[in-house]
């Protein structure tokens, strides 16, 4: 499923809390090719964003742009 994501609020809590992509990848239980396909829209299952709002502990609507 193509979706626009809101990347600069998954960078930010990148960097807010020191987590490598594939440590992020790790604790939101999905492949590190599936956040990259995230990351550049491609792609990808919906059931991810879920997982990564879930792990951020945000709102899933405001993973969208």
């Amino acid at each position: 499923m193509y979706n626009a994501v809101n990347k600069t609020i998954i960078n930010s809590y990148l960097k807010d809390n020191k987590i490598s992509k594939t440590k992020f990848s790790r604790l939101c239980k999905i492949s590190v090719n599936t956040f990259n396909k995230i990351m550049t829209n491609q792609n990808f299952n919906m059931i991810c964003v879920f997982r990564i709002a879930k792990t951020m502990g945000v709102p899933v609507c405001k993973l969208f742009v």
